[in-house]
């Protein structure tokens, strides 16, 4: 069974089975943002830059290697539903809209006409709808409220796009950037955290380890790793 089939039963046992909870769901809504960076042997920390000297549209510059293993920052928005299962244990179930990306250094354009050193920083960029099951234990201290939660994230691709930022030899800087297109997989993360809660507000360090490889069918797997703090409130509690 693939993996989607599993996140998409576990979301509809989650949905049915809080349909009859009473007095135990809270909704809320959150926002956030971190850091995050891929990794494994296919990632890297630095890559030429291809230029193929054509004008828009037919330019089709890009990095020799797109993964960067430097972080840079991301964003995230979205909605969790909490169900308690117990005094001390709670299912929750986020979905959000997720902005990743990477890093890298290029220090070398390659065109036709030929080649020449240069200090740039190129980077990546990612966007995915992601659904993230999680089991959380509860911990009081007075007024405040603990979480400590783990599960699994299942994001489903949107569009991709990269900028480098560079100074040529004549000493011109220059911003190349291109959207549009998707990113190579759908990913799958095992997702570890820590929820601090005060009253309707909450504060969540959120930490995304991805299973999945984004460079399948070539030399060195690459990852994604993301690190999350998110800014709860919740809208309704049933």
């Amino acid at each position: 069974m693939s993996r989607l089939n599993h996140s998409l039963i576990i979301l509809c046992l989650f949905i049915s089975g809080s349909t009859l909870a009473q007095g135990s769901l809270k909704l809320s809504v959150f926002t956030g943002s971190g850091f995050s960076f891929f990794s494994g042997p296919g990632s890297t920390g630095k890559s030429d830059y291809y230029r193929n000297g054509l004008t828009f549209p037919n330019a089709v510059d890009s990095a020799g290697n797109h993964f960067g293993n430097k972080a840079t920052p991301c964003f995230i928005a979205g909605l969790q539903l909490d169900r308690a299962l117990s005094p001390a244990w709670t299912l929750s179930l986020s979905a959000q809209y997720e902005h990743n990306g990477s890093r890298l250094i290029s220090d070398s354009v390659i065109t036709p006409g030929g080649n020449y050193k240069t200090s740039g920083i190129y980077t990546a960029h990612n966007d995915f709808i992601s659904i993230n099951p999680q089991l959380g234990r509860r911990f009081t201290a007075g007024k405040l409220g603990f979480m400590l939660h783990g599960g699994f994230d299942y994001s489903f691709r949107l569009s991709m796009s990269d900028q480098f930022d560079f100074t040529d030899e004549a000493g011109k800087k220059f911003s190349i950037g291109h959207s549009g297109g998707r990113p190579e997989i759908n990913d799958f993360r095992l997702t570890a955290g820590v929820l601090i809660s005060l009253n309707k507000w909450g504060l969540d360090l959120d930490y995304k380890h991805g299973l999945s490889n984004y460079n399948s069918g070539e030399t060195g797997d690459v990852f994604s790793r993301i690190l999350h703090i998110k800014l709860l409130y919740r809208l309704l509690k049933l």
